[in-house]
């Protein structure tokens, strides 16, 4: 039987290897703090009764050492509790806070029994009054369903990437109705947006290139991308903030979600845009990345930006546009993202106005409100209604 299995299934030392390049060329990182210890059989029940673990369960995650237990070499195990918990307490915000509070919680139970000897119920009773176990307790309970479903889509991903969709039919078999309809969710969005969107939407950082982004829009946007003149990747790209695409077309949508917003022009509206040094336009057109299309194209596109007459009309656009965006502001003052993101484009549509009327051309939000503060904005803004009429 054993010789059978080793035939089926790769050893574990090579599923790991290859697992961590597949992690490696997706994400841009794999399991680093993350340590792997393997557990015989023969000896599972012995080290199961000393944790005070179910004997039936093949593995184990402890967040407050980062180590992942297995039984032996188990594929399904090593997928869950290694580069399912693993990556997640490694990558995500949630993950990152449970394992700071579990080490958190360590060092206060050090410190209270390091003088003596403590039973079970000591550490039971010191819990009951401790408000970092408080804490985490409640944490745990709310994050738990997006926690154990991630590793078990992990044991889907993984199953799938070996050849072993078999043990994952097995262990899906056994999932309780709601625990099924869960990772049912998961799974079907990874089918329709791939695999890179699912660990963006689970929460994980986004270690975004160029290249990166590129599979993330061919894998949510298909064949729509064909008539796409060019795109681009701009903003912060902080590895938790959303995920910012300029793209220059016609089939795809423009996209909003908690991983990536996408914003759509015509070419139409493209050129309307630049000729009013319009901020939406010339921000991510002048500090994006290229991701893929006519890259030619994209640098006529700047170079006319930096050749062309700045006009009336177009230091009246920018005022007309911040003084919208100041309306749309107090048409949303009850919530608080929209409300952020209407004022911050009123400030640089108002700041892009007088840096223009000044003969200035400044393409960086950071440029941008760095020189309105050395200016009387208030003043100009008092003419905004008046210039716009």
């Amino acid at each position: 039987m054993m010789k059978v299995q080793q035939k089926l299934a790769p050893k574990i030392r090579d599923v790991i290897e290859t697992s961590n390049h597949f992690y490696q060329n997706l994400l841009g990182y794999k399991p680093e703090q993350t340590s792997l210890q393997f557990v015989p059989n023969s000896e599972w029940i012995d080290f199961s009764q000393q944790k005070g673990l179910n004997a039936n369960s093949l593995g184990i995650y402890l967040p407050r050492n980062q180590k992942a237990i297995i039984q032996d070499e188990n594929h399904m195990s090593l997928f869950h509790e290694y580069f399912g918990h693993g990556l997640y307490c490694e990558q995500s915000l949630s993950g990152r806070k449970l394992v700071d509070l579990e080490k958190k919680l360590l060092e206060e139970e050090k410190q209270e029994f390091q003088n003596g000897r403590f039973t079970l119920k000591d550490i039971q009773k010191f819990r009951a009054g401790n408000q970092t176990f408080q804490e985490l307790d409640e944490f745990r309970k709310q994050n738990l369903n997006q926690y154990e479903t991630f590793a078990i889509w992990t044991e889907y991903l993984l199953t799938g990437e070996f050849g072993l969709k078999n043990l994952f039919g097995r262990k899906y078999d056994s999932l309780q109705e709601q625990e099924k309809e869960a990772v049912d969710s998961v799974i079907n969005f990874s089918e329709t947006h791939g695999s890179l969107a699912t660990f963006y939407e689970s929460g994980l950082a986004r270690r975004t290139t160029p290249e990166r982004i590129k599979r993330l829009l061919e894998d949510i946007y298909g064949s729509k991308l064909e008539d796409v003149k060019f795109a681009l990747l701009y903003g912060s790209r902080k590895e938790f903030s959303d995920i910012d695409v300029f793209v220059v077309g016609r089939n795809p949508q423009e996209s909003h979600s908690d991983f990536l917003d996408v914003k759509m022009q015509s070419s139409r509206d493209l050129k309307k845009g630049l000729e009013n040094f319009d901020v939406r336009i010339l921000t991510p057109l002048m500090n994006g990345k290229f991701i893929f299309g006519d890259k030619d194209y994209v640098e006529k596109l700047k170079q006319k930006v930096l050749s062309q007459l700045i006009t009336e009309e177009a230091i009246k656009h920018n005022l007309k546009w911040s003084s919208r965006m100041q309306r749309l502001k107090s048409e949303n003052l009850g919530d608080d993202f929209l409300r952020n993101k209407f004022e911050g484009y009123s400030q640089t549509y108002l700041a892009n106005a007088l840096a223009l009327k000044q003969g200035l051309r400044l393409f960086s939000k950071k440029d941008l409100l760095s020189y309105s503060q050395s200016e009387k904005l208030i003043q100009l803004k008092g003419g905004t209604e008046k210039e716009c009429n």
